[in-house]
């Protein structure tokens, strides 16, 4: 982890390796962490009952400190009994997205990952200088807020800037360091490796 986190387990943090790369003038990330959903949770997922998962996502300059874009990604699964196949919910701010799937390795995938994920204007990204990305991915989060508060972020723009304003969600170090960041059934931290702009 970067420097001042000495405080933080490195178990804690699942640091994975992710692609960037700059589509229609935006900086996008790619990859995924599959390996958080466990068995009991890729049960829980065909018994019928919904499940959530809200990725808060954060971009960085090595070595911590405020945000310079913040998004967010809503995902709803749910198993039909009567159509045996699932039906995942996508909410995006240009409005909520419907897809089914036969199998739930599919759904998984989706629920675990970043497909060219939009994360700032590719301008704001200075050349030669160091970035990470860092994530908080809750499962079905308990308090209704939690979701509340998602839908009122969708309507604004992805990507948002920070020009010397107070984190959204709080610096890195807080979203971290805290552990209580909200009641989900179970959070987890991802880091992504260092990159930089070559051209």
């Amino acid at each position: 982890l970067c420097a001042g986190l000495s405080t933080v387990r490195a178990e804690r943090v699942k640091v994975k390796r992710f692609s960037f790369e700059e589509r229609n003038g935006q900086l996008t990330i790619t990859g995924g962490f599959r390996e958080i959903f466990d068995a009991r949770m890729r049960q829980r997922l065909s018994s019928g009952f919904a499940t959530t998962v809200v990725m808060h996502v954060y971009l960085y300059r090595d070595g911590g400190g405020t945000p310079l874009a913040e998004s967010i990604r809503s995902l709803r699964a749910v198993y039909d009994l009567w159509d045996r196949e699932f039906l995942l919910q996508i909410e995006r701010p240009r409005g909520r997205l419907i897809r089914r799937f036969k199998r739930d390795k599919e759904v998984v995938d989706r629920l675990t990952s970043f497909w060219r994920f939009p994360l700032a204007p590719i301008g704001k990204i200075d050349r030669g200088r160091q970035y990470f990305v860092a994530a908080i991915v809750e499962v079905n989060p308990m308090r209704p807020e939690v979701l509340s508060e998602v839908r009122r972020w969708l309507r604004r723009p992805t990507g948002r800037e920070h020009p010397g304003s107070t984190s959204f969600f709080g610096s890195f170090v807080s979203i971290f360091v805290n552990k209580k960041i909200s009641r989900a059934e179970q959070t987890f931290k991802v880091r992504s490796q260092p990159f930089f702009r070559d051209r």
